[in-house]
């Protein structure tokens, strides 16, 4: 049986998604609204209120920081607004997501079944639990 290059691109991409709520399944969900998710622009459109809360609660555990980081907050409400997208790190953040699912989806997914290479990454595989990723500190030969 052969499988096309498309179907385990869309495999993979998944994968990740749910890698990463996988990974965090045991932690408590942050305080997100409980509505239908508004304003996704690189997540799938269709992602649950719960699933996106499980992820954001994984973003911040992989850049050590809160929700306040990317989202502004209503001066009316007095909480966060996920909605709107005057935080200019939220912008950051979808790039950085479009670049994690291309890095993952197009190219490791070259690697095949090697997984020595082709463990997905994710935000923390850089950032290593700090909103700047840490200088990398190697011996040049």
């Amino acid at each position: 049986m052969t499988v096309s290059r498309g179907f385990v691109l869309a495999l993979l991409g998944s994968l990740w998604i749910g890698a990463a709520i996988a990974m965090d399944s045991q932690e408590p969900l942050p305080s997100v609204p409980r509505s239908k998710p508004v304003n996704l622009q690189v997540l799938p459109k269709d992602m649950s209120a719960a699933r996106v809360g499980k992820l954001m609660k994984r973003f911040e555990q992989d850049l050590g920081v809160k929700c306040s980081h990317c989202h502004v907050e209503n001066p009316q409400t007095q909480k966060l607004d996920y909605v709107s997208d005057e935080n200019p790190r939220k912008q950051t953040a979808r790039v950085m997501i479009s670049m994690l699912t291309d890095i993952n989806d197009k190219y490791l997914a070259q690697l095949g079944g090697d997984r020595r290479y082709s463990v997905p990454v994710t935000c923390g595989s850089c950032h290593q639990g700090q909103s700047n990723p840490p200088a990398f500190e190697g011996k040049w030969r």
